[in-house]
């Protein structure tokens, strides 16, 4: 006897598709995580290997990319997790060019460190928000949380970069 899924499966080549239309966008979550572009590089491809492994438990092909998103994340915190501590501004941050400025330069390294500082569960909502232009419908099904969990975070995490930056 014979085991059937009675799901269906994505292909490889829709797999490829899929991961190639936002590839971007997966590293710029994975770099709003390590801060680094070796990686974040690193962090993708991890999870794109952990999601094609997995894509057989994938049971509705049309929730592919809130189903990878929590893949990402989890990836780049688990990677956080085993990475020895690390300066908070790091070399990656310094090359970045000052194309409207010092002063938004300077901005841009301040808003980045912060957003480091803050707890994983805000972080990851306000990148998702912020660099991914996410709803917080649709980052309440990347994360597998309530809506209002979501919003709770995400405002938590507001008000902490709200709170530093009056202090400066």
């Amino acid at each position: 006897m014979q085991l059937q899924f009675s799901h269906p499966s994505i292909s490889d080549s829709e797999f490829v598709e899929r991961i190639e239309q936002k590839k971007a966008s997966f590293y710029r979550v994975a770099f709003g995580y390590t801060r680094n572009e070796d990686d974040a590089l690193e962090v993708v491809q991890e999870a794109v290997c952990k999601a094609y492994t997995a894509k057989w438990r994938l049971r509705d092909p049309e929730r592919f990319y809130p189903w990878f998103y929590r893949i990402l994340t989890n990836t780049a915190l688990s990677f956080l997790r085993r990475r020895p501590p690390q300066g908070a501004v790091r070399e990656a941050w310094d090359a970045l060019p000052a194309e409207d400025g010092e002063e938004r330069w300077a901005d841009s390294l301040w808003l980045r460190e912060e957003l480091g500082r803050l707890d994983d569960r805000s972080r990851t909502v306000i990148l998702l928000k912020f660099y991914e232009d996410m709803t917080f419908r649709e980052i309440a099904q990347v994360l597998r949380k309530p809506e209002s969990t979501v919003k709770s975070d995400y405002y938590r995490g507001m008000n902490q970069l709200k709170e530093r930056t009056t202090q400066i």
